[in-house]
């Protein structure tokens, strides 16, 4: 359902785009995500323990916007939604651990800078830097340190891509994206939540692209 609202507003808004004139500087994109978060670290030096948070990989529905302003030049936001796990583990002194798993549902919205790279008429690579927020909305109703609220981080976006078009308006686009963003603790300060670890996230995608 969320994937079919992200599709119908960026439509809209292409269209509104079109409406006002802006036809050959607008496109829209549609497509999937890979969301695969790196673990994170944490070590207690005063009680010689540690604890670790990880999120389970997941795939996702993306959809975007560009604006271009020349040749070398655009701007661009996407959204993604996806759902996957947090997982914290709390280690002791012997190694044993305490696992806490929350479900969530998420929702990024990232705004970026393209960058447009040297091309030809069939190939055409970018460059891209930006930033926005995650949405963390947690499944779970209650864990050991209490009930896990709706959590949104800031996040820094940095990555790569390429547009290969066939046809005056359609284009196939893949696109490597890297997120660093602090690590949800679902508004939570007792342990295992409340670390304040950073992540890097890794998120390729492909996505079908239509230029007006």
């Amino acid at each position: 359902m969320k994937a079919k609202l992200i599709l119908i507003t960026v439509l809209a808004l292409g269209a509104m785009a079109h409406a006002q004139g802006f036809a050959s500087h607008v496109s829209i994109g549609v497509g999937l995500q890979g969301v695969f978060p790196a673990a994170t670290f944490k070590n207690d030096e005063v009680n010689h323990t540690n604890s670790t948070q990880s999120t389970t990989n997941s795939v996702g529905a993306m959809g975007d916007l560009r604006f271009d302003f020349g040749h070398h030049s655009a701007l661009d936001i996407s959204v993604t939604v996806n759902r996957n796990s947090e997982r914290f583990v709390n280690n002791g002194s012997f190694g044993s651990g305490l696992l806490t798993r929350v479900q969530t549902n998420n929702a990024e919205v990232i705004g970026s800078f393209i960058f447009r790279l040297p091309s030809t008429d069939f190939v055409k690579p970018y460059a891209l830097l930006g930033g926005g927020a995650v949405r963390f909305s947690p499944n779970n109703a209650f864990t050991t340190a209490g009930v896990p609220q709706t959590d949104i981080k800031p996040a820094f976006a940095y990555g790569f891509g390429t547009d290969f078009p066939f046809g005056d308006h359609l284009a196939l686009r893949l696109q490597y994206r890297g997120l660093v963003r602090s690590s949800p603790d679902f508004k939570l300060s007792a342990e295992p939540f409340g670390t304040g670890l950073k992540t890097h996230v890794a998120e390729p995608s492909v996505q079908l692209v239509w230029h007006f």
